[in-house]
């Protein structure tokens, strides 16, 4: 292909077809890149425009590459087949950049490597970069690989300015992905110090020599578990004309790699936050004393054979993943920055802190919540007439009222009594009373319609509204009234509202986040708390010290450190809601961190053995017997059980933390009704004493001024059986 040919051909994309049947189908995006490295006095007009602006030499095609020998010195030949060979290893998408020389040199290759890969049932694509605008769409191509996580390789055979100074923009842009590999080819030259400098870890940098023609030499940055400044390039596989690729796969796995890190140290940031690590702060340092996220990184740390250092990190804060770019901040920032290598801790995954960190296996599954002040307690001695609600009492009293005279009507008119009338009134009064009361009485009538209705209204007293007033009764008096508890968003909003609540959340929080990007309910929160003078806060901590302190606060965050920290500042205080949402915890390691493989496996091997079950259970263990042995110790507040990892909080356990134990103030309600009763039961016997006694006196005085005697008349069966009396 001439000159003019790759002019007209510039950034042009060809398309070849192939049988794809095999049982592992390679797809291969090749970009031919032919830089032409001139002195240019382009002005700058993107970020990655000094590398043209570095390149002090002309290229010609007698130039030479890497340092050493010439384009036309070259086997070519072999080159296309080593070529073939490593893409058709890596089975993944690929990307060929070529100096121009090469081109001028070998006409053919070009299309020979072409033919070669599409052999290979290999679909090809070709990109020819000839200006600076052309390595800008090289690099946009990356991004988008990067972005997208396709499997992409890319292959750069070029002078070694170009390929160091791609080398820088590619840190630079932080465009560095698990799936994407670089190839370099120095093919006559020693890789220099200032490409080496340049490769980071998470780069997957491969180079590629060849000490003497018809044999390459490949080496990997990540073959290493301890690299050195920079990252340590080691020769992990060779090809050969004879032989080929002499070891399968071509780049060693990286879990075989990270297998063991040979006391390689790791930079931890680190939170106080309980019960997942306590911190000291002093003056100029701080001490870590401890904690469930402790004992975690220990048992990572005898597991893979590492050591590791924790910093502060400057602002204390986790970082919520809002701000993209160099204001990140917090742990996320440091992390993002590669100034630390990964933190573990309370830190949810949410989508946006996905954007700038990699996520390990969970190491905690926990729900969202809030907490509010404990609802004050409402008077017990109350508590015998709260079952019912205000509507229900004058509906009541109404039946207790018009059920005597009812009875009464129905009797009359059924049996008919021409004498006594006013005895069987109150008699049908004194027992609908009797039966609202629950007590034994005898049905007035003989009359089976009576006994019928009289049954129904029986059966209605004692087993509905009797036996649901005794339930409620003793529901009460087992779980003691309060105010209405905030246990909804809805209802926190309302309150919000009405009521001047204010909520608190941490800073650079997942909570934060969530309250900032939801929508609906969480929509309407974010709009009153920006109303608020201050809602943001420290920690969770300083936000349920205010919450304990003052009714008119409340925080929201992760139920199992509310959990915890209640049972520190005093369950009687607080007052849990409902669970909100799930959200997991997870270790953050930088972007491409190429050992996450590594700890994943053993994670999943501590959660499914219960070890952070019971690394967790121990910090509760620990907190429980701290304050049994504290001369503050609340016998009356109850153990809190931990949300464990994998597992719900059971209903139970709620309910308990609501029930209290029965004592004579819960029952005061019945004793000061006894004491009315008895008092009104006294006055209603000295009325009844004194009427009686003026009764007799008036008797007394009747039969004195009468002079004769009253004869009652006996019974009819008396005088005509048992006695003959006569007047």
């Amino acid at each position: 292909m001439s000159g003019g040919e790759q002019r007209e051909t510039a950034h042009a994309h060809f398309t070849f077809g192939g049988d794809m049947t095999t049982a592992r189908r390679w797809r291969c995006s090749l970009v031919l890149t032919v830089a032409v490295l001139a002195t240019m006095a382009t002005p700058e007009r993107h970020d990655h425009s000094n590398i043209w602006r570095r390149q002090r030499r002309r290229t010609v095609v007698g130039d030479v590459v890497g340092g050493g020998g010439g384009w036309r010195d070259l086997d070519y030949g072999n080159l296309t087949n080593a070529i073939r060979d490593i893409v058709e290893a890596m089975t993944v998408d690929c990307t060929l950049a070529v100096h121009s020389g090469v081109e001028n040199a070998a006409a053919d290759f070009l299309s020979n490597t072409i033919k070669s890969l599409h052999g290979r049932g290999v679909t090809t694509t070709h990109h020819a970069l000839l200006t600076e605008d052309h390595v800008q769409s090289l690099l946009i191509d990356i991004r988008r690989a990067v972005t997208d996580g396709h499997h992409t390789s890319y292959i750069v055979l070029s002078t070694s300015s170009l390929m160091e100074n791609l080398l820088s923009a590619i840190r630079r842009s932080n465009l560095m992905s698990r799936n994407v590999v670089y190839v370099f080819l120095w093919l006559r030259s020693p890789v220099s110090r200032t490409f080496k400098t340049d490769i980071l870890e998470a780069m997957r940098v491969c180079v590629i020599t060849s000490p003497r023609p018809g044999f390459y030499q490949i080496y990997y940055s990540q073959a290493s578990a301890r690299p050195g400044y920079g990252s340590t390039l080691k020769m992990v596989n060779w090809w050969s004309a004879m032989d080929g690729l002499v070891r399968f796969p071509l780049l060693p796995p990286p879990k075989r790699v990270y297998k063991n890190f040979e006391g390689r140290y790791f930079n931890v940031p680190v939170l106080h936050k309980p019960p997942w690590t306590f911190v000291e702060y002093l003056n100029d340092s701080f001490r870590v004393e401890g904690g469930r996220d402790d004992k975690l990184i220990n048992l990572l740390a005898d597991k893979l054979h590492f050591q590791f250092k924790y910093i502060d990190p400057p602002d204390r804060t986790q970082g919520s993943g809002l701000d993209q770019g160099s204001s990140m901040q917090g742990v996320l920032g440091l992390i993002w920055q590669r100034e630390a290598d990964w933190f573990v801790g309370d830190l949810s995954i949410t989508y946006e802190r996905n954007l700038v960190v990699d996520f390990s296996f969970l190491t905690l599954v926990d729900n969202e919540a809030f907490l509010t002040h404990a609802p004050g307690r409402l008077n017990e001695a109350f508590s015998l007439i709260r079952p019912f609600h205000w509507s229900v009492w004058p509906l009541l009293l109404i039946t207790v009222i018009f059920s005597g005279p009812i009875l009464y009507i129905l009797v009359d008119t059924t049996d008919g009594h021409p004498q006594g009338k006013s005895m069987l009134y109150w008699k049908c009064v004194w027992w609908s009373v009797t039966v609202f009361l629950q007590q034994a009485a005898i049905i007035p009538s003989e009359n089976n319609k009576i006994r019928f209705v009289a049954g129904l209204l029986m059966l209605s007293v004692t087993y509905v509204i009797g036996d649901m007033y005794s339930a409620s009764l003793t529901s009460i008096l087992a779980r003691p009234p309060k105010e209405p508890p905030i246990n909804t968003l809805n209802e926190l909003s309302e309150a919000m509202r009405d009521s001047g609540l204010q909520l608190l959340v941490e800073v650079q929080s997942a909570s934060q986040a969530m309250l900032e990007n939801g929508t609906g309910v969480y929509e309407e929160l974010s709009q009153l708390v920006t109303r608020q003078r201050e809602y943001l806060i420290g920690s969770t901590e300083k936000g349920m010290q205010l919450v304990r302190d003052n009714k008119n606060y409340a925080v929201i965050g992760g139920r199992e450190t509310f959990y915890y920290d209640i049972k520190r500042f005093g369950a009687q205080h607080f007052h849990l809601s409902e669970k909100l949402n799930t959200r997991y915890s997870a270790i953050a390691f930088q972007r491409a961190c190429p050992y996450r493989d590594n700890f994943d496996d053993v994670l999943m091997r501590l959660f499914e053995g219960g070890i952070l079950t019971k690394i967790t259970e121990e910090e509760y263990q620990k907190l429980n017997d701290k304050l049994m042995g504290s001369e503050k110790f609340d016998a009356t507040s109850v153990v809190i059980e931990p949300v464990l990892e994998g597992s719900e909080p059971r209903q139970e356990d709620d309910d308990k933390q609501l029930t209290i134990a029965m004592s004579m103030k819960t029952l005061q309600g019945a004793f000061y009704v006894l004491a009315i009763g008895s008092i009104l039961a006294g006055f209603l016997l000295l009325i009844e004493m004194r009427s009686h006694d003026k009764l007799k006196n008036a008797k007394r005085i009747k039969r004195v001024k009468t002079p004769f005697i009253y004869k009652q008349k006996a019974p009819i069966k008396f005088q005509n059986r048992l006695y003959d009396l006569k007047e």
